[in-house]
Order: C-alpha cells, then structure tokens, then sequence
C-alpha cells in the first residue's frame, strides 16, 4: 500500500477569529486509496488477460473495475490500456517511466478536487478542452446515478433472453457472464442491475476476473461475475450450479450439474406484464411488519408458484419489504403514489373488507360492442396471435393468452422531465500546490455565492444544492464554522439532502475551543446540541420482517388480537374483542389453534369467492359504480320469484334465476321491520326471512332455511347502521356494520354447531346499540351537522385530533386538478398528518409525519406551503404540491404553540410564531429569514393574534399587547379581574368589529368580553349551561363558537356553544362528540368544523349560519 500512498498538503483550521477566520497552517497528510481496495489485486484487474507484448501497434482499450468490500460499499474504477513502443537494447527501460498521457493525467487530477454533486436538479460541469464533462446528480437520495446506455442489453440479447437473465437475478443465481471485451462485462452487468430497481443485488459483484481469479466462481454463496469467453468452457466443465451468460452470442446456459433436466427459468406472464413489487403491497401490514406471502400466492397461477417462492425468499426482496415498511418516499414510491387509482386510494381508508366495486366489475367484462364485434369477425383469424416463428418464447408461461387481466397495467405516467440546472465549476490550474488548490477553492466559493445572490428567494430547491456544494468547499479549505452553517441552512431549504453523517464528523473533528466558538453562535449551538448531546435518542428504524403464520398455541385475548391484525382481517380493537367473545361462547376465554385456523380460511375463501363475482349487465345498470357485493345466499324461493339474496352497502336485492334479472327487495334506508320466521309448506315449517319496506305494501318473504337466522342477524345490523349513519351524519358506521355482518359469516362457517348463531349474535353491535340506547341527537344538533369523517379509520385505535386547517382550492394551469381542490388537514398523534380533499371529504393524502410530537398549530403560508408548529419546537413546511416535508424552522427552542399570517387580500409576506418559552418569531415567508424577535418577560405563551398593528400574546397570567418591534402597550392581568379565584387565560378572541376581547378561563363554564377600549372594566359574562371546560374558541362572521366538554342526559360529550356576538346569548348547543371537542377551525366561513379526543377522533363538519 506505501507504493501507492503520497504526499500533500491540507489545510486544517486553526483557532478561529471569526466564523471565517484564517485557516491553520497547512500540514502534510497521508493520502490513500480507498479502505478494503486489495492493492495486491489491482494489477491483476488492470491486465485481466494478462501483460503482453506486441509485435505491431493495437488499438487503446478501456475497461471498467468495480471492487466491493465486506460491506457491500462499491469502489468503481476505469483502466485505460495502451500500447507504446519499447526499444530492446542493452539496457531494457522498466515500464513505469513511461509516462500517462497528459490529458488522462488532467483529467483525474481534477477528478479529486470537483465535490460530488447533492441528489436533485443540479449538474456539475468542468471544461477540459475540448471536452465538456458533466457530472449528473442522482434524481433522488434513495435512487442510484445512471450514466448508462441501457438498451445496450437489448442489443446483446433477444427480449425473452433479456427476462431469463433478468429471473437469474431475481432468485439470486450464481451468475457468470461471458465476453470478448472487457469493457462489456461491466457495462451489462450494471445494466441488468439497474433493470432491478427498486430491488437492490445484495451479493458479491465483481464483473471482471482475471486469469490468476478464475477459482473465485467455485464459490457457495450467490454471486456475480465476469470472465473472459477464453475461458467458457473451463468454468463450464469445472464448476456446478452456475448460470453461464454468453453476451456476445447472446445465450444462457447452466455448468455441469448433477441434474441434467435444469432449465432456465421463465419470468412468468403477470410479472413480465408488470411490476411484481405494485402487487406486494396488498399484502403488507405495516403497522405490525409483516407480509403475508400466502395469500400474495393465491392471486399467482398455480404453475408460477416456484418461481415466486424463489423470488420472495431472497435477500433483495427482503430489503425491498424493509423499504416499503419504513414507508420509504423514493422514486419507486411517488411514481406508484402518482398512478394511485382514486378507487384505490379511497379504499385504502375503509375499515370494511375490500370488495370488488360494479364499476371494477363491469371493467373486466367484454362490453355489449365488443360481444358484438366478436361475433362478426369470427371467421377472421385472430392476427395478434400469429407470433413469428424465430421470436417464438421458449414456454407457455411468456405466450400471451389474456391480455383482459392486464388492462390496468397498460396505463402509463405521462410525466415530462425538467431540464436539470447546471454550475460550470471554476477552472483548475496547473501544477496542483497548495497556492493554486486554495486559489481554486476560493473561486468556487465565490461563484457559488454569486449563483445565490441572483437566485430567485423562492426557489428554495436550487439554493439548497448551492448550500450543499459551498458546506464541501468549506470543508476542503479547512473552514468548519463556515461549513456547518452551510450545512444547517439545508433545513430552511430541503433537509433531505442534509448530510447528517459528515456533519456529525466534522462536529467530532472540532477542537474543544472550536466547538465552544460554534455553540456561542445561536445557528450552530441547536445542531451540534442534536447531533452531539442526543445521539441514543434518535429512535432507529425497526427493521424487522415477519412472514404471517397461523399460530400453534392457544391464545388469549392479548395474543388473538395481536393474530388477527397481523393478519390484515380486522385492525380496530373493540371488534376484535366482540369476536373473541363470539367464537369463545360457552368455554374457556381462549382460543385454540385449529379454531383460529377455521376461522382464517374461512374469512379468505369468502374473500376469494367475492373477487369472483360476476353480475349480469342489466344488473349492473341498476347499482352505483362504487357499490361492492358482499353477500350472496344459496338460491331460495321468495315472493318476487327464485333466485339468490344479493348485499351491497346500500341496498338488498335479488338476482333472478333462469334469464338472470334484477329485482330490488330494499335498501337499508327504507327499512322498517324485520322479522325471522317460519311458513308452512305441505307438512314442514319452513324458516323464513320477512322485511317491511316504508315504500312498499308487500312484505319482501324468503324461504332462506338454514341461513333464515343468520341473514336475520345480517340485515338487522346493516339495517341499525344505516340509521345511526343517517342521525349522526357519519358513514363509518355503514363500513363497520359490513365489517360485523362479514364477521358474523366467518363465525357461524367456522363454529358449524347449533350455537354458532348465539355467537355471531355477540358481534350484532349496533342493532343493540339501536335498542339499548334509542336516545336521537337534539334537532339543533342534527340540522346543523353536515357530515363526519374519521381520520383514524383503519388504525388500531382512534387518535386525538389535535389541529385542524382548512386550506381553499385554487386554479393553477400548472397543478392537477386534484391539487387545486380546498383541502382539510388533519394533525393526529405523534405528528401524523392527513389530508382530505374538502370537495367531497374523501382521503386527498394518506397520513404523513411531521416529527414524532404532537402537532399544536397549522397556518397556510401561501399556495405552496403550510407551516405546522409541533411540541418538539420546529416549525414544518409542507409542500401542499409534493405533500412533503422537506423544510424545517429551528429557531425556538421550545414548544411551538401558534402561527399567525397578516390577514389581506394578497399573499403573506411575513408569518408570527411563538413558543412556550415566551419567545415571538416574525418571518419573511420567501427567505425563511427570522424579520424581528422578541422576549416576554413571562413565559407560558399559548395563541398570539395580529390587530391594529399589535400582537396581542395570550400567557397563563395575561394577555398583552405588544408591538411587532417588542415594546408592551397594555396588558390585561387575571389576577385584576379574579382576585379571589386561581385560574388563567385558555383561550382568546378578537372581535375588531365590535371592539371587543373574549377570552376562556381554566376551570370557568363562562365566556368573559372585555371592551377594547378600557381592559380595565369589569367583562361582560356569557354563561355556558352544563359545560365542564372549555378548550379552544373561534370567531365566524357574527358568532364565537365555542368548544368543550359537557354533559348531556346527565352523559359527558363534547359540546359545542355557538353565541351571537352582538347579543351575548348562546344560540345553539351541540352535541358535537363522545369525546372533547379539541379543536375548531373554520371553512370560508361556510363551514365550521371541529376534531374530538382519542376516545372518538372523529371530524364532524357543522354548517355555519
């Protein structure tokens, strides 16, 4: 390794003057090759064939190394060779005087001095006449830099040669190519590689071998490799069980092997057509880690079952599930997210069983023209199925025999690249001494700060790579101070390119005089506290991956809900429970494996059968598009004729037999009894299902026989579902009556015994519901609630809403439609973020976090961002395009309790924010620059609100008034108004209209309004009948309204109070939730809608009057 060491000169820093002071004094330093890059080997793989001599000049020839070490970190080098004359004399001259040509000499030297460019649309370019080299940055962190010709494969090899090789990589064969050039082994290799993404080759890559090598193909484990074709048949004859890749005849074969009837694998049909990987997810369940590799089985041919095994027990697939269970955001997952179908991304929501919709139905049958069309052409032959006889695919499993299946693949993202941004790097100059390195160094700095000085403010992607590139610079010159506050202006611009690990480094390389300078400045003091003071708090990703496997040992509780989660059949756990006491009827309060086992094959062939469905187009033509079937009797003779008891979501009907036919029976809505009994038929009593339908004089009679009692149960609970969605306005309670009447079929499949009835009655939730507790809402409440929605659905348990913000649509030519509808945005627990398209009050945005604590505020910037303040004192800016988060704002050091933007017409230019601590922030919304701060004296600062030019900050103790400069202008004390009660302010408003202040109290059931012209006169009192607390407050046009926690019918709820701010009186008195009312925000001033506690978390939305 000494040969290969040299000498030469870096600065290092030296005690600092200022944040760029002067640089240490310059000392020599060892310069290597990088770690684990055998030395010993490197000549081997410069002359894989060996060293020759010529008689006659050949052709220069460059080939491509990868080294890898135990790591799996890829080392990639490129060998030139060339040929120059030696003159045979007395005295032979050695090789190594031989000098490089200049060119390739220049070209590496400035190689170690360009600094890799951060992911994103920044390309680096340097001039070396008459050359201009690009170095390309990778589109994003997680997704590898391509400079390849990558249909150099297709070249090489015919396409179903192209998905053999493309099998061998993904069960993880031992590969060997083969090829004449050197250059080639390594350019397809990689190129195959890269046809893998999102999967990853995890194994050893080493695509050239030289002679001296060969052994290393005797190797057990799997592998990639590259020799040379002298070479095929010696490895051929020599070794076993390897996948021998020709590239130059374009054929795959296998080495000798004790199986003589080893054959290539197919990739089959379904995963040629598309992504293996868009398919998994469905069978993922993130919140326990597991996939369910079984029932991803099920949906494959049962002749590619081997093939699939293989493939999804390899390493690659197994990082590939780590990835998608962290939730990782790379390419691969914002390309799947952007071809969501909106039927996918609303069932993604229900808490229901998913079941085929009419419209995905009706998408998989040939339509009227096409039958039509069929029968005309006939006697024509079908030409698309003529395939040409030398491009005939070896097997059936590549033939195309159904191209129906794959109609939902063929739509392509239509996405039109932006043209990356470039930076011409400044000139290097020659020879490379410390002088002409720092001189070079010093102009990239300055024209790095004269791209940003002309940069648009806005354009906060660019600016971030311009950070990114000016903290390496600064690192290379020795300037750590400089370099790190480069580095912590990444979290302004996009902190996914922050880079955490160097930066951790260089704080750890910093001498303790240098590290105390970096915390006196307040930039830096938070960054180093984060990286250095807290390093065991950063809470590591689980990484774990677990197979679903039915259990072996008898459960409790505990465990049986665990099961049935991981499962991916029920998640919410009060379900859960009432199943457990369904199948544990009668005996010991645990279940048995062959029980659970029963049950579990039970749910998934109805499941199964119900993807199978087929309905009738005239049947079709009378149900909506997002109706789904989720039951269907035997045939049974009823008094609208014979035929099978069909039900949806929203209605029951009848599919008559013979000439298929649609007869409606009802829908729940129009129910209004439903009794279980018998009719005579000759000497038999025959049980019997009997419905009263409000529209109709007929009772609706079936003969169901054994099924009468269990379709009893059924329609009773979908029927108390449908009431309790109507009074409440909320339509989770239809999908979880579904979820029971689902259930209560699975349990009486399972259990097959006399009291298999009595048990699924345990799951008849909401029928008891309907009978224990008949009690309506107040005819306020129900003429004033518009609707519900539940933010939680789908979680195990529900989530406290702990903000809510309603942002308004707007039209811009540039966004997709979606993106300009107004939205709803929900911060739930642990700073998760959801967002719902506020048109129709469906899911826009699956829930994202924002940091891991509790989300205090949210405040809409301007069309692009929303800023949220969380408990961990960073303020988050959420793209509203992108729906990421790539930005934070750390300059309170505690708590961030509210955000306010100056109200007007045009866009704000500054937003206020405040913390716990008492600290009040102003900020420019285009720079991300601190405008003013300020300091109250006292802390415990909760809301702040903007009126005549006065901030007006709400602590525990007061509420004052203070200029945006900072200098108080009154203040109104508690303690002058309650002298004989300790309480303090929760919660205030500002009405300028009627120039008055209302504010809540802790522990008061009355709203308190001051006069704005005199704070010193007793308030005014707005008394709130049976209200417990009040928790939060907001104006809307003439009204406050307030939320809280009551009690009604002696019950506690959340309540809301709305009073008329010109008369002082409550006007209204809503029953708004089970749990407190948490937060409130308003809608245009349309709609006001409120969030409840974890005991609901629910969202009601209120009409505003």
């Amino acid at each position: 390794r000494r040969s290969f060491r040299k000498k030469r000169e870096r600065p290092r820093p030296e005690q600092w003057k200022g944040l760029s002071g002067p640089s240490r004094v310059p000392e020599p330093e060892d310069v290597t090759v990088p770690g684990g890059v055998d030395l010993l080997a490197l000549p081997q793989l410069c002359f894989p064939g060996g060293v020759c001599v010529a008689t006659e000049p050949k052709e220069d020839r460059v080939h491509f190394l990868v080294l890898t070490d135990v790591c799996g970190n890829r080392t990639y080098g490129v060998v030139a060779q060339y040929y120059r004359p030696l003159h045979l004399l007395a005295n032979l001259k050695l090789c190594k005087d031989f000098e490089v040509d200049s060119p390739i000499k220049d070209f590496a030297a400035k190689l170690s001095l360009i600094p890799s460019p951060p992911p994103g649309p920044l390309h680096l370019v340097f001039h070396m006449k008459p050359l201009q080299i690009v170095f390309p940055a990778r589109a994003d962190p997680e997704s590898p830099i391509l400079d390849l010709d990558l249909h150099l494969p297709l070249l090489c090899f015919r396409p179903e040669k192209v998905l053999q090789v493309l099998t061998c990589f993904l069960t993880e064969q031992r590969i060997v190519f083969f090829s004449s050039d050197w250059a080639l082994l390594t350019l397809v290799a990689e190129c195959f590689m890269a046809y893998l993404y999102p999967l990853q080759w995890q194994y050893p890559f080493v695509p050239i071998l030289s002679d001296q090598m060969l052994d290393f193909v005797m190797a057990p484990t799997s592998f990639l490799m590259g020799c040379h074709l002298d070479h095929f048949e010696e490895v051929s004859k020599e070794a076993d069980g390897l996948v021998l890749i020709n590239i130059d005849h374009g054929s795959i074969t296998y080495s000798k092997s004790t199986n003589d009837n080893v054959d290539i694998p197919d990739v089959p049909l379904l995963a040629a057509q598309t992504f293996i990987q868009r398919d998994v997810k469905n069978h993922l369940n993130y919140e326990h880690r597991v996939f369910n590799s079984e029932e991803f089985l099920k949906t494959r041919a049962a002749g590619d079952h081997q093939f699939y095994k293989q493939v999804l027990d390899t390493y690659m697939f197994h990082s590939f599930l780590k990835a998608r269970l962290n939730r990782r955001m790379d390419a691969f997952a914002q390309m799947d997210l952007d071809t969501q179908s909106e039927e996918d991304r609303i069932n993604g929501t229900l808490v229901s069983p998913r079941r085929p919709t009419v419209e995905k139905i009706a998408s998989r049958k040939p339509s009227h023209l096409q039958v039509t069309h069929r029968r005309m052409v006939v006697s024509m032959p079908n030409l698309q199925d003529i395939a040409m006889p030398e491009l005939a695919p070896r097997n059936s499993s590549l033939r195309l025999t159904d191209t129906a299946g794959c109609a939902g693949s063929s739509a392509v993202l239509n996405v039109t690249p932006k043209s990356p941004y470039t930076f011409k790097i400044p000139e290097i100059h020659f020879p490379l001494v410390s002088e002409c390195v720092q001189a070079y160094y010093a102009d990239f700095v300055t024209l790095l700060s004269k791209a940003m000085d002309f940069l648009a403010p806005d354009n906060s992607l660019l600016l971030a790579r311009y950070f990114y590139l000016r903290g390496l610079v600064h690192l290379m010159q020795g300037q750590l101070l400089s370099a790190l506050l480069d580095f912590q202006n990444l979290y302004k611009t996009d902190i996914r390119i922050f880079p955490a690990d160097l930066v951790k480094r260089t704080v750890e390389s910093m001498s303790a005089p240098e590290r105390a300078q970096a915390e006196r400045a307040p930039e830096l003091m938070r960054l180093i506290s984060e990286i250095l003071d807290k390093p065991h708090e950063a809470s590591k990703l689980d990484d774990h991956v677990k197979n679903f496997k039915l259990p072996k040992e008898y459960m409790q509780l505990d465990d049986f809900m665990k099961r049935v989660q991981e499962s991916g059949i029920v998640k919410d756990a009060s379900t859960i429970q009432r199943l457990f006491e369904a199948l544990t009827v009668g005996q010991q309060k645990q279940i048995d494996p062959e029980t659970f086992k029963d049950f579990y094959n039970c749910w998934k062939e109805t499941e199964a059968e119900a993807q199978e469905v087929s309905l009738p187009w005239l049947v079709m033509e009378h149900l909506d598009k997002n109706e789904c079937v989720y039951k269907l009797s035997s045939s049974v003779r009823t008094n609208l004729g014979v035929g099978k008891i069909a039900m949806t979501q929203k209605r029951l009907f009848l599919l008559t037999e013979g000439r298929p036919g649609y007869v409606e029976i009802s829908t729940f809505r129009n129910i209004e009894e439903v009794r279980s009994t018998s009719t005579a038929f000759l000497l038999r009593r025959i049980p019997a299902l009997k419905i009263k339908v409000a529209s109709k004089k007929e009772v609706f009679e079936a003969n169901l026989k054994t099924e009468c009692d269990l379709w009893h149960l059924m329609v009773k609970e979908m029927w108390a579902g449908k009431k309790l969605a109507d009074d409440h306005k909320d339509p989770q309670y239809v999908q979880q009556a579904l979820t029971h009447v689902l259930l209560m079929d699975a349990v009486v499949g399972t259990l097959q015994s006399p009291g298999a009835i009595y048990a699924a009655s345990k799951l008849s939730y909401f029928d008891k519901m309907r009978k224990e507790m008949p009690m309506a809402l107040p005819k306020t409440t129900v003429e004033t609630l518009k609707h519900k929605i539940n933010p939680s659905a789908g979680e195990t348990f529900p989530q406290a809403v702990d903000a809510l913000l309603y942002t308004p649509g707007h039209l811009d030519p540039a966004e997709k439609v979606e993106d300009a509808r107004p939205k709803l945005w929900c911060a739930l627990s642990d700073g998760k973020v959801t967002v719902f398209d506020a048109s129709s009050w469906t899911i826009h945005q699956h829930s994202f976090k924002v940091g891991t604590a509790k989300v205090n505020c949210m405040v809409m910037a301007d069309q692009n961002q929303v800023w949220v303040g969380s408990e961990d004192s960073v303020i988050y800016i959420i793209n509203v395009h992108s729906m990421s988060c790539n930005k934070q704002l750390t300059d309170h050091c505690s708590s961030v309790t509210d955000l306010i933007v100056q109200d007007g017409q045009r866009a704000p230019s500054e937003v206020y924010s405040c913390s716990m601590d008492g600290t009040v922030l102003a900020w420019n919304v285009s720079t991300l620059q601190v405008t003013s701060r300020f300091q109250l004296s006292s802390g415990g600062l909760t809301s702040i609100r903007l009126h005549g030019g006065c901030l007006w900050c709400c602590t525990g103790n007061s509420i004052m008034v203070m200029t945006t400069n900072g200098f108080l202008c009154q203040e109104l004390k508690i303690e002058e108004h309650f002298k004989d009660i300790s309480t303090s302010f929760l919660a205030f408003q500002l009405l300028p209209e009627q120039e008055q202040l209302w504010a809540a109290c802790a522990g008061r059931s009355e709203v308190y309004i001051w006069s704005l012209k005199d704070l010193a006169q007793p308030p005014q009192r707005v008394p709130l009948k049976d209200c417990s607390e009040i928790i939060c407050m907001i104006r809307v046009k003439k009204q406050v309204w307030v939320g809280s926690r009551g009690l009604w019918q002696g019950i506690p709820r959340g309540k809301i109070y709305v009073i008329d701010a010109e008369r002082k009186t409550v006007e209204k008195e809503l029953v708004a939730h089970t749990d407190t009312v948490r937060t409130l925000c308003s809608a245009e001033d349309r709609y006001v809608l409120s969030g409840s506690g974890r005991e609901e978390g629910k969202i009601a939305i209120w009409k505003g009057e």
